[in-house]
Order: C-alpha cells, then sequence, then structure tokens
C-alpha cells in the first residue's frame, strides 16, 4: 500500500514538473537569449575516481563521459562551464547551498528527489560484483556472499541490501577508486560497484586477468544532472539538450568512445566476416558445380573401374596368399629359435606361445594357450604382473622349479605391443634357459678364486718362512742355552711375537677364502694393504719396484675383506702387466678425495691397453690372459660397488695402466 501511495506521489510530481518545462520552453523559443543571459559560466560538481565517468587526468582535470557530455550541452546552449572535483555528500551540500550549479553523475532516487531536481537519466548503470578469478566457483550471485568479507562505496543503492544480509563483513569507502584498492591489496574478497569503473582501474593496474567481473544485476540506478532546488531553467536547458542529444544519438557516441574503443575494430572484424563468408559462399557454390561436373565424368568412367575391379580381386588373392605365406614363415621363425615367446592380450590373456616357451616351461603349447589361469605359470611370473600394473617395463629373472625338484634359472623381459596405428594391443614375453649358463658361471668363478688362491699360496709359504725359521732356531739352542739368562729374555721376546704373526696371516688367508656377505666397519688406510705381503715374494723374484705411500690417519668405512680380494686382484693384475717389460714399476697411493670419499690408486708400468679393450674389461669372461677366466675385474667391479664405492680405468698401449677406486670414508 505504501508503495502505491509513494508511486502516485511521484507521477504527480513529474506532471507538474512536465508542465513547468512546457511553460519554459514557450518561453524560450520566444525569448531564447533573454533566459541565460545573466549567467554565462556555471560550476558543475563530479567525482574525482569514478572513471570513465568522472575523474582526474594527469594535469588535474576532470574528464571523461560526463565531462564530455556536460561540453556538448554547453557548446549547444552557449554557455561555460566550470567543472570541480568533489566526493557526492559533499556536492549534494554544495548544490543545496547554492555553492555549485548542477552535478553531472549523480543517481536519482526517491529520497533525494525531496531536496534536489534531476534531469531525465543518460545512462542506466546497476552493480556489478568483482571477486578474484581463483573464487570463481565459488560465488555466482549475491547470496554466495556470506561469509564473505565485502567493500562498497558507501554512496552506493546497494548498500542496504547488504545490511540486511545475515554473516556478511562489510566495509564501506567513500569512493569506488578505493572499493578497487581494498580489493586489490587483499584487505577484502569482494568488491560491489560499477563494473565499467572497476574495468578501467584493473586494466589501468594490468590485474584484469587475476580479477572477474561478474553479470549480476544488482539495484540498477540512473545517472543524471542534479540541480538546486527549483532551478527549472537550468533544469530545463539541460533535460531539453539531453532530448536533442538522444535523437541525435549524440551521447551513444560519446559512451562508445570511453567503453567501447574497440567498436570500430569490432565492425571491421564482422564486415571482415561477413567478406570472407561470400567468399567461402562462393567457393562452395563452384566446388558443387565442379563436383557435378566431375559426377558425370565418373559415370563415364565407372565401366572401366568395373573391369580393374576384377583385376583388383585377383591381386587381393595373391595378397592373401602372401598373408598367409607370411603367417607360415613367421612361426616357423618363432618356433625355431633359441627364446621363447608368449604375447598376451591387454586382459593378459594368453594370445600365442612359440614351442621354445613351452620347452622352458615345461608346459605343453596346448596347455598354455587353453588353461591362462594355470596356477604355475601364474604363480612363476606373479611378480612380473605386479610390475607391468605399475606400468613398468623391464628384465628381471626368475627361479622356476619342475616336476623333478630340479632348480631353472630363466631370465625373461616384457615389452608393449602396437598396432599400426600406435595403439597398444597387448604384451610380449620372451624369455631365455640361462641354467647351463649359471652353472658354467659359477664353476668359473670358482677356478678364478682358485687361480688368485695359488698366487696368493707363495707368499704365504714366503711369510712363513720367515718365522718358522726364527722358531726352529730358538728351538735348537734351546736345550744348550736354556740356563743362560739372557737366551731366555731374548726368547720370551721374540718366540710370541713370531707365532702370532704366523696367526695373524692364517686368519688373514681363512677371512679372504672364506665367503660371506659384506660387513660394513671402519677401518684405518694401513689395514688395506696387509695382505700385500703375499705379493712380494712374487714381486722379489720377478724383480719388480713396488712403492706405496698411505696416509694412515684416513678411516675407510668399507667391508675389509672385500677390499682386500679388489686390491689382491689388481695388483696381481699389475704384476703379470710389468712382467715382459723393461721398466717394472708398481706403485699404491692412499690419499683423500674429498670430505667423504678416500681414494686409491694402483698405477703400474706395464704394456697397458687399447681403448677396445678398456670398454669391455669389467664384463665377464672377458679376458687376453691365456690361462685367464675373465672374472677378476668383474668381480672387484661388484665387490667395490656393494661397499658403495666407484672404479676407474686409464690405460694407454706401452704407458702403463691405472686403477682408480674411491670408497667412502668413515665421517663422525
Amino acid at each position: 500500500m505504501n508503495i502505491n501511495v509513494k508511486g502516485g506521489l511521484l507521477i504527480k510530481k513529474q506532471l507538474f514538473k512536465l508542465s513547468i518545462f512546457c511553460f519554459i520552453f514557450f518561453v524560450q523559443t520566444l525569448w531564447p537569449p533573454a533566459v541565460f543571459a545573466e549567467q554565462k559560466t556555471f560550476i558543475i560538481a563530479g567525482e574525482s575516481a569514478l572513471a570513465p565517468f568522472s575523474f582526474e587526468n594527469e594535469a588535474g582535470e576532470l574528464t571523461g563521459i560526463n565531462i564530455d557530455l556536460m561540453e556538448e550541452i554547453a557548446k549547444y546552449n552557449g554557455v561555460d562551464f566550470k567543472y570541480i572535483p568533489m566526493g557526492m555528500e559533499e556536492a549534494e551540500k554544495a548544490l543545496m547551498n547554492g555553492t555549485i550549479d548542477a552535478i553531472v553523475g549523480s543517481t536519482y532516487n526517491s529520497e533525494k528527489d525531496n531536496q534536489l531536481d534531476f534531469t531525465q537519466s543518460y545512462f542506466t548503470m546497476s552493480q556489478s560484483i568483482i571477486i578474484p578469478s581463483k573464487r570463481k566457483q565459488d560465488i555466482h550471485t549475491l547470496t554466495d556472499l556470506r561469509d564473505s568479507h565485502v567493500v562498497l562505496d558507501h554512496n552506493t543503492p546497494v548498500i542496504s541490501t547488504f545490511l540486511n544480509m545475515r554473516n556478511t563483513n562489510l566495509t564501506t569507502v567513500s569512493n569506488q577508486y578505493s572499493g578497487i584498492l581494498t580489493l586489490l591489496n587483499n584487505r577484502a574478497d569482494v568488491f560491489i560497484g560499477n563494473k565499467w569503473t572497476a574495468d578501467f582501474y584493473l586494466k589501468k593496474f594490468r590485474q584484469e586477468k587475476n580479477y572477474i567481473i561478474l553479470d549480476e544485476v544488482i539495484e540498477p540506478a540512473d545517472y543524471t544532472i542534479a540541480v538546486k532546488k527549483g532551478n527549472q531553467s537550468l533544469l530545463f536547458m539541460m533535460d531539453n539538450t539531453l532530448t536533442e542529444l538522444k535523437a541525435n544519438r549524440n551521447i551513444n557516441g560519446i559512451i562508445d568512445k570511453w567503453v567501447m574503443p574497440q567498436s570500430n575494430q569490432k565492425i571491421a572484424r564482422l564486415e571482415q566476416f561477413i567478406f570472407w563468408l561470400i567468399i567461402i559462399l562462393t567457393a562452395v557454390a563452384l566446388i558443387l558445380l565442379i563436383i557435378y561436373i566431375w559426377n558425370q565424368k565418373l559415370k563415364k568412367s565407372v565401366h572401366n573401374q568395373t573391369l580393374k575391379l576384377h583385376l583388383l580381386n585377383k591381386d587381393l588373392e595373391k595378397q592373401r596368399q602372401n598373408i598367409a605365406n607370411g603367417k607360415a614363415f613367421k612361426d616357423q621363425i618363432l618356433n625355431n629359435i633359441n627364446t621363447g615367446i608368449i604375447t598376451f592380450d591387454l586382459d593378459f590373456m594368453i594370445t600365442s606361445c612359440n614351442a621354445k616357451a613351452s620347452d622352458i616351461l615345461n608346459i605343453s603349447k596346448e596347455m598354455i594357450l587353453n588353461l591362462m589361469n594355470h596356477s604355475q605359470l601364474m604363480k612363476n611370473f606373479e611378480a612380473f604382473n605386479q610390475e607391468q600394473n605399475e606400468d613398468s617395463t623391464g628384465s628381471f629373472r626368475i627361479l622356476v622349479f619342475d616336476e623333478e625338484n630340479e632348480q631353472k634359472v630363466i631370465s625373461y623381459s616384457m615389452h608393449k605391443m602396437f598396432n599400426s596405428e600406435e595403439m597398444q594391443t597387448g604384451y610380449l614375453l620372451s624369455m631365455n634357459d640361462e641354467t647351463e649358463k649359471k652353472t658354467l658361471e659359477k664353476k668359473l668363478v670358482t677356478q678364478e678364486k682358485l687361480h688368485a688362491l695359488g698366487q696368493l699360496v707363495a707368499g704365504v709359504a714366503h711369510e712363513i718362512r720367515n718365522p718358522l725359521t726364527s722358531i726352529k732356531t730358538f728351538i735348537d739352542l734351546l736345550p744348550s742355552k736354556y740356563d743362560n739368562p739372557q737366551f731366555r729374555q731374548v726368547l720370551m721376546e721374540h718366540l710370541p711375537t713370531e707365532v702370532n704373526r704366523l696367526n695373524a696371516i692364517v686368519t688373514d688367508l681363512i677371512e679372504y677364502a672364506r665367503p660371506r656377505p659384506p660387513n660394513i666397519t671402519n677401518c684405518y688406510a694401513h689395514e688395506l694393504i696387509s695382505l700385500l705381503a703375499f705379493h712380494k715374494v712374487t714381486m722379489e723374484k720377478k724383480q719388480i719396484n713396488f712403492e706405496q705411500t698411505i696416509d694412515d690417519d684416513l678411516i675407510f668405512y668399507i667391508d675389509l675383506q672385500q677390499i682386500h680380494q679388489v686390491l689382491l686382484n689388481l695388483v696381481l693384475n699389475s704384476i703379470h702387466a710389468v712382467e715382459e717389460t723393461e721398466e717394472k714399476n708398481i706403485k699404491i697411493t692412499i690419499d683423500k678425495e674429498n670430505e667423504k670419499t678416500g681414494r686409491i690408486t694402483i698405477s703400474d708400468t706395464g704394456k697397458g691397453m687399447k681403448q677396445e679393450e678398456l670398454n669391455h674389461i669389467f664384463e665377464p669372461f672377458f679376458t687376453n690372459k691365456e690361462k685367464g677366466v675373465g672374472l677378476g675385474l668383474t668381480l672387484s667391479y661388484r665387490l667395490v660397488k656393494e661397499n658403495n664405492g666407484d672404479i676407474h680405468v686409464k690405460s694407454y698401449p706401452n704407458s702403463g695402466t691405472k686403477f682408480i677406486i674411491l670408497l667412502p670414508l668413515y665421517i663422525e
């Protein structure tokens, strides 16, 4: 009911204004120069931070849509306007006090209508929601702003809506520029304001990609020109001019200049699109014409093509025969190679199997193809299936026990299969029986160890002979010199030492020959060369000069016995390398590589190696010795790796060889 009464009063006021306008229009028509003869300059207030409607430029002058509009009004009526920036509340008070003549960009509402007079609307704008891009999925309408921190202009008509919303943290600012800055500085979650103003400042600060302006229509407001209550002459002048500008569409041009700077480009793009559309349609018409002509020619060639089909059918029969021959050829190859092949589809259903796979698995081919879930087969390849589920491919080794409980070693690898379109169609399992190879490898490893052990025997015999000689001498002299105190003292001093020496030699030999898992402990550098004395007899016999430089302060964190074996192997190789050279030198150096790594360098002046030999020295069974097995360096490489170390070799023909072993140091 209250709404109807208020609406009726508003209609009456508008009718009253219309009658006044008609009267003034009649007077102005008769005496147009007399109305504004006394006042030629009017003071117009506008907001300083409402871009693009009104804002201060770099020179501190007001510019924007509102100012261009007022300039059109001034030009149309032959008057001058002076513009001053003001806040809306300050401007309204100044207008009521008569300090200024009009406010451009004022929004109309019924409360202000009792205090000011307003022209007709020249632009209608609703408030919009401006949010960070990351909250695009969370906020769509006003109802989504609950529990959010909202900033808005305290003069905006939408403020009453937010005051009635629960659970909303509300912050008001003096103008929309301040609201945008509050949002950009992350002091608020949402800004409610003019979308054109928001877009202007977001582009100014290069933040348009980081924020979104939602097209939510909130409290539409009319932008008008406000004059002092009762100033009907100025109101009529502006209202009449606005009517003319709207009729001539000049207002649209002013607005487009600021809010649609790319409209001409859009029109040009549209014209270009139409141009190309016409060209495309013309091309389509030509293509259709060509197709029609071509179709007529095709009818004439149908008979010739029919004759060719007969020849093609013959060729197809030949191709089918070739495919069948190719399949037979492939089957013969698969069934005669020494590698077992089994193929699976994507669900690991067996699709094919060759004869070698059946022989390796000791399962008939028919059983493999017909019994995909054969327990023994699935058990053997269970680990593979787990790896494949992780999209992993590679080579693995498994142990299979046949019905007679004999161990069989199989190496196998899996590969994905693809069709001609690079789409995966299944998996291919290839396998080889390496039981005999592994058995031979074990025998060769044993032979290598026995060979190395034989080299140690000569050194051990020499080392044992010296203390035994001393012990025998003391025993021979014991009957005749037992009563001599000095003899007994010398006997007590030297005999235990020689016995301990014998015990140490035997202990080291047993530890070297006894296989066991790695035992990483701390050991000093001088302990690494304790067993090299076994090779001294051989080096003295062959007149080899042996030098050693050791940093006794170094403490390694390794398995001492394993590194003993490595050093014995490398020194033995150096002995063989310098046997036939004129300069026979072997040198071992133990020093520090860095704070965490120690370095053992074994160099000789032997015959050296070619690059081709260097490329294969660590490969199993590779040797250039007539009686060598080729596992010494392979085992040495593996032992160094097991001790978290690394080994490098440098060698040139007739220039000697240098092995560098890097091992971890003990760090307290």
